[in-house]
Protein backbone atom coordinates (compact mmCIF):
# COMPACT_ATOMS: atom_id res chain seq x y z
CA UNK A 1 0.00 0.00 0.00
CA UNK A 2 1.22 3.46 -0.88
CA UNK A 3 1.71 6.50 1.47
CA UNK A 4 -1.56 8.03 0.49
CA UNK A 5 -3.72 5.29 1.33
CA UNK A 6 -2.16 4.58 4.24
CA UNK A 7 -2.59 8.19 5.92
CA UNK A 8 -6.27 7.55 4.70
CA UNK A 9 -6.46 4.28 6.64
CA UNK A 10 -4.64 5.30 9.44
CA UNK A 11 -6.10 9.33 9.60
CA UNK A 12 -2.72 10.37 10.16
CA UNK A 13 -0.66 12.97 8.13
CA UNK A 14 2.25 11.90 5.49
CA UNK A 15 4.81 13.86 7.60
CA UNK A 16 3.29 11.84 10.48
CA UNK A 17 4.07 8.79 8.86
CA UNK A 18 7.24 9.91 7.88
CA UNK A 19 8.81 10.78 11.12
CA UNK A 20 7.59 7.43 12.39
CA UNK A 21 9.75 5.83 9.86
CA UNK A 22 12.54 8.38 10.77
CA UNK A 23 12.27 7.10 14.40
CA UNK A 24 12.71 3.12 13.41
CA UNK A 25 9.13 2.57 14.35
CA UNK A 26 8.07 0.98 10.95
CA UNK A 27 10.23 -0.52 8.07
CA UNK A 28 8.27 -0.37 5.19
CA UNK A 29 10.07 -1.75 1.96
CA UNK A 30 11.51 0.56 -0.40
CA UNK A 31 11.37 0.43 -3.75
CA UNK A 32 14.13 0.71 -6.86
CA UNK A 33 12.34 3.96 -7.88
CA UNK A 34 12.39 5.42 -3.89
CA UNK A 35 8.28 4.75 -3.66
CA UNK A 36 7.97 3.14 -0.08
CA UNK A 37 5.37 0.41 0.02
CA UNK A 38 3.51 -0.67 3.71
CA UNK A 39 3.00 -3.27 4.74
CA UNK A 40 -0.34 -4.67 6.74
CA UNK A 41 1.79 -5.14 9.63
CA UNK A 42 2.92 -1.42 9.43
CA UNK A 43 -0.66 -0.48 8.95
CA UNK A 44 -1.24 -1.92 12.30
CA UNK A 45 1.54 -0.73 13.85
CA UNK A 46 0.77 2.69 12.39
CA UNK A 47 -2.72 2.47 14.12
CA UNK A 48 -1.66 1.69 17.04
CA UNK A 49 1.10 4.57 17.29
CA UNK A 50 -1.95 6.79 16.47
CA UNK A 51 -3.72 5.61 19.68
CA UNK A 52 -1.37 6.01 21.92
CA UNK A 53 -0.48 9.34 20.45
CA UNK A 54 -3.46 10.76 20.71
CA UNK A 55 -4.00 9.66 24.48
CA UNK A 56 -0.38 11.29 25.43
CA UNK A 57 1.65 8.62 25.52
CA UNK A 58 5.13 9.92 24.05
CA UNK A 59 7.47 8.20 21.60
CA UNK A 60 10.26 6.55 23.42
CA UNK A 61 7.16 5.37 25.71
CA UNK A 62 5.53 4.07 22.58
CA UNK A 63 8.86 2.73 21.33
CA UNK A 64 8.58 0.12 24.60
CA UNK A 65 5.02 -0.15 24.38
CA UNK A 66 5.51 -1.81 20.96
CA UNK A 67 9.09 -4.02 22.01
CA UNK A 68 7.35 -5.45 25.47
CA UNK A 69 5.79 -8.90 25.41
CA UNK A 70 3.72 -7.27 28.62
CA UNK A 71 2.08 -4.20 27.29
CA UNK A 72 -0.39 -3.92 30.18
CA UNK A 73 3.10 -3.60 32.30
CA UNK A 74 4.42 -0.51 30.04
CA UNK A 75 0.78 1.18 29.76
CA UNK A 76 0.84 0.78 33.55
CA UNK A 77 3.87 2.96 34.15
CA UNK A 78 2.58 5.10 31.85
CA UNK A 79 -0.53 5.72 33.47
CA UNK A 80 1.11 6.12 36.52
CA UNK A 81 3.32 8.95 35.12
CA UNK A 82 -0.11 10.95 33.90
CA UNK A 83 -1.68 10.25 37.51
CA UNK A 84 1.43 12.37 38.94
CA UNK A 85 0.96 14.84 35.97
CA UNK A 86 -2.99 15.19 37.13
CA UNK A 87 -2.40 15.45 40.74
CA UNK A 88 0.34 18.39 39.62
CA UNK A 89 -2.41 20.22 37.57
CA UNK A 90 -4.85 19.86 40.28
CA UNK A 91 -2.62 21.19 43.05
CA UNK A 92 -1.55 24.22 40.46
CA UNK A 93 -5.29 24.95 39.82
CA UNK A 94 -6.05 25.24 43.38
CA UNK A 95 -3.24 27.41 44.01
CA UNK A 96 -4.17 29.24 41.00
CA UNK A 97 -7.87 29.54 42.44
CA UNK A 98 -6.74 30.50 45.98
CA UNK A 99 -4.51 33.38 45.10
CA UNK A 100 -7.42 34.78 42.62
CA UNK A 101 -9.65 34.42 46.09
CA UNK A 102 -6.68 36.17 47.88
CA UNK A 103 -3.45 37.05 46.36
CA UNK A 104 -1.86 35.88 49.25
CA UNK A 105 1.96 35.05 47.81
CA UNK A 106 3.75 34.14 50.88
CA UNK A 107 0.80 31.05 51.30
CA UNK A 108 1.16 30.45 47.86
CA UNK A 109 4.92 29.95 48.34
CA UNK A 110 4.12 27.17 51.00
CA UNK A 111 1.54 26.12 49.34
CA UNK A 112 3.57 25.23 46.40
CA UNK A 113 6.51 23.55 48.58
CA UNK A 114 4.27 21.26 50.28
CA UNK A 115 1.66 20.31 47.06
CA UNK A 116 3.69 20.83 43.85
CA UNK A 117 7.34 20.59 43.77
CA UNK A 118 7.20 16.42 44.92
CA UNK A 119 5.89 16.34 41.49
CA UNK A 120 8.74 18.06 39.41
CA UNK A 121 11.05 16.48 37.06
CA UNK A 122 14.63 17.37 37.75
CA UNK A 123 14.56 19.38 34.48
CA UNK A 124 11.84 21.32 35.44
CA UNK A 125 13.53 22.24 38.79
CA UNK A 126 16.30 23.11 36.62
CA UNK A 127 14.55 24.99 34.06
CA UNK A 128 12.82 27.07 37.14
CA UNK A 129 16.33 27.60 38.69
CA UNK A 130 17.79 29.13 35.73
CA UNK A 131 15.30 31.01 33.67
CA UNK A 132 16.42 32.54 30.31
CA UNK A 133 19.08 31.03 28.03
CA UNK A 134 21.23 28.75 29.58
CA UNK A 135 18.19 27.08 31.86
CA UNK A 136 16.96 26.44 28.15
CA UNK A 137 20.54 25.01 26.85
CA UNK A 138 21.00 22.72 29.70
CA UNK A 139 16.81 20.89 29.06
CA UNK A 140 18.05 20.69 25.53
CA UNK A 141 21.33 19.28 26.24
CA UNK A 142 20.39 16.85 28.82
CA UNK A 143 16.66 17.33 29.44
CA UNK A 144 15.87 13.44 28.43
CA UNK A 145 18.41 11.96 31.04
CA UNK A 146 16.28 14.28 33.52
CA UNK A 147 12.32 12.95 33.49
CA UNK A 148 13.22 11.30 36.87
CA UNK A 149 12.59 12.47 39.84
CA UNK A 150 14.92 13.44 43.13
CA UNK A 151 14.19 10.26 45.16
CA UNK A 152 17.15 9.63 47.13
CA UNK A 153 19.31 11.25 49.43
CA UNK A 154 22.42 11.01 47.49
CA UNK A 155 20.78 12.75 44.20
CA UNK A 156 19.15 15.15 46.41
CA UNK A 157 23.04 15.97 47.27
CA UNK A 158 24.38 16.16 43.90
CA UNK A 159 21.23 17.92 42.64
CA UNK A 160 22.60 20.82 45.80
CA UNK A 161 25.84 20.98 44.16
CA UNK A 162 25.07 21.12 40.43
CA UNK A 163 22.50 24.01 41.62
CA UNK A 164 25.30 25.35 43.66
CA UNK A 165 28.09 25.39 41.49
CA UNK A 166 25.62 26.95 38.35
CA UNK A 167 24.61 29.40 40.76
CA UNK A 168 28.24 30.79 41.76
CA UNK A 169 30.30 30.46 38.66
CA UNK A 170 30.71 33.40 36.50
CA UNK A 171 28.95 32.26 33.59
CA UNK A 172 29.33 33.02 30.14
CA UNK A 173 28.92 36.76 29.14
CA UNK A 174 26.72 36.53 25.34
CA UNK A 175 27.08 39.47 23.54
CA UNK A 176 23.77 39.87 22.47
CA UNK A 177 23.97 39.06 19.61
CA UNK A 178 24.99 36.06 20.18
CA UNK A 179 22.27 35.34 23.31
CA UNK A 180 19.45 36.94 20.36
CA UNK A 181 20.93 33.98 17.81
CA UNK A 182 20.65 31.16 20.42
CA UNK A 183 17.31 32.01 21.95
CA UNK A 184 15.68 32.45 18.60
CA UNK A 185 17.08 29.04 17.87
CA UNK A 186 16.04 27.12 20.75
CA UNK A 187 12.67 28.58 20.88
CA UNK A 188 11.73 27.78 17.59
CA UNK A 189 13.07 23.89 18.17
CA UNK A 190 9.66 21.38 18.56
CA UNK A 191 9.27 18.46 21.02
CA UNK A 192 9.71 16.86 17.51
CA UNK A 193 12.58 18.24 16.54
CA UNK A 194 14.30 17.69 19.85
CA UNK A 195 13.54 14.12 19.91
CA UNK A 196 14.70 13.81 16.69
CA UNK A 197 18.34 15.44 17.73
CA UNK A 198 18.60 13.27 20.76
CA UNK A 199 17.84 10.25 18.90
CA UNK A 200 20.63 11.19 16.25
CA UNK A 201 22.81 11.38 19.00
CA UNK A 202 21.86 8.11 20.37
CA UNK A 203 22.47 6.67 17.43
CA UNK A 204 26.22 7.66 17.11
CA UNK A 205 27.01 7.00 20.61
CA UNK A 206 25.69 3.28 20.52
CA UNK A 207 26.40 2.47 16.78
CA UNK A 208 29.32 4.19 16.28
CA UNK A 209 30.98 2.35 13.52
CA UNK A 210 27.82 1.97 11.71
CA UNK A 211 26.95 5.75 11.76
CA UNK A 212 30.42 6.73 10.89
CA UNK A 213 30.09 4.41 8.19
CA UNK A 214 26.64 5.01 7.24
CA UNK A 215 27.26 9.32 7.24
CA UNK A 216 31.17 9.08 5.89
CA UNK A 217 30.58 11.40 3.01
CA UNK A 218 28.38 13.52 5.32
CA UNK A 219 31.05 13.88 8.19
CA UNK A 220 33.69 14.68 6.08
CA UNK A 221 31.80 17.76 4.54
CA UNK A 222 31.29 18.78 8.18
CA UNK A 223 34.69 18.54 9.08
CA UNK A 224 35.99 20.54 6.09
CA UNK A 225 32.80 23.07 6.88
CA UNK A 226 34.24 23.31 10.60
CA UNK A 227 38.23 23.91 9.48
CA UNK A 228 36.94 26.84 6.77
CA UNK A 229 37.11 30.28 7.43
CA UNK A 230 32.87 30.70 6.57
CA UNK A 231 32.61 29.07 9.93
CA UNK A 232 35.30 30.26 11.83
CA UNK A 233 33.62 34.01 11.45
CA UNK A 234 29.90 32.23 12.03
CA UNK A 235 27.75 33.09 14.88
CA UNK A 236 27.88 29.34 15.85
CA UNK A 237 31.50 29.37 16.17
CA UNK A 238 31.72 32.27 18.32
CA UNK A 239 29.23 30.20 20.31
CA UNK A 240 31.03 27.36 20.22
CA UNK A 241 34.52 28.72 21.43
CA UNK A 242 32.40 30.49 24.46
CA UNK A 243 30.83 27.53 25.75
CA UNK A 244 34.60 25.41 25.41
CA UNK A 245 36.55 28.29 27.34
CA UNK A 246 33.78 27.99 30.10
CA UNK A 247 33.84 24.19 30.14
CA UNK A 248 37.76 24.07 30.57
CA UNK A 249 37.42 26.81 33.34
CA UNK A 250 35.05 26.58 35.33
CA UNK A 251 35.18 23.05 36.72
CA UNK A 252 32.12 22.00 34.66
CA UNK A 253 33.40 18.50 34.26
CA UNK A 254 34.69 18.02 38.01
CA UNK A 255 31.49 19.27 39.38
CA UNK A 256 28.86 19.52 36.93
CA UNK A 257 28.96 16.14 34.90
CA UNK A 258 30.29 13.95 38.04
CA UNK A 259 26.86 14.91 40.14
CA UNK A 260 25.07 14.69 36.80
CA UNK A 261 26.10 10.97 36.58
CA UNK A 262 24.95 10.59 40.00
CA UNK A 263 21.46 12.37 39.62
CA UNK A 264 21.02 10.41 36.48
CA UNK A 265 21.72 6.48 35.95
CA UNK A 266 20.97 6.64 32.31
CA UNK A 267 23.24 10.13 31.40
CA UNK A 268 25.98 8.23 33.63
CA UNK A 269 25.28 4.98 31.03
CA UNK A 270 25.19 7.60 28.09
CA UNK A 271 28.92 9.14 29.11
CA UNK A 272 30.43 5.92 29.13
CA UNK A 273 29.18 5.19 26.00
CA UNK A 274 30.32 9.00 24.56
CA UNK A 275 33.51 8.48 26.03
CA UNK A 276 34.03 5.16 23.90
CA UNK A 277 32.34 6.65 20.66
CA UNK A 278 34.58 9.76 20.82
CA UNK A 279 37.73 7.37 20.77
CA UNK A 280 36.65 5.66 17.94
CA UNK A 281 35.54 8.99 15.73
CA UNK A 282 38.61 10.58 17.11
CA UNK A 283 41.32 7.62 15.44
CA UNK A 284 39.07 7.46 12.73
CA UNK A 285 39.12 11.27 11.75
CA UNK A 286 42.38 12.72 13.44
CA UNK A 287 42.17 15.76 12.22
CA UNK A 288 39.25 16.35 14.65
CA UNK A 289 42.27 17.47 17.05
CA UNK A 290 42.58 20.45 15.87
CA UNK A 291 38.66 21.57 16.95
CA UNK A 292 39.25 20.03 20.43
Amino acid sequence: MYIKDVCSKCKLTKKAVEYYEQQGLICPKVLENGYRIYSEEDISILKEIGALRKIGIGIADIKEILNSNNKSAVLSKCKYKMNLEVEKSIAKKKCLEQLIKDYNIDYAIEYIEENIEKFFTIKEKLIQSFPGWYGMYLSIHFGQFLNGKIDTEEKEIAYKKIVEYLDKIEGIQLPYELEEYLMKSLGQLEDEDMQKINNTILDAVNNTEEYLNKNKEDIEKYLEFRNSDEYKNSIAYKMQQLLLKFQQESGYYDIFIENLKILSDSYREYFEKLQAANKIFIDKYSQINKMM
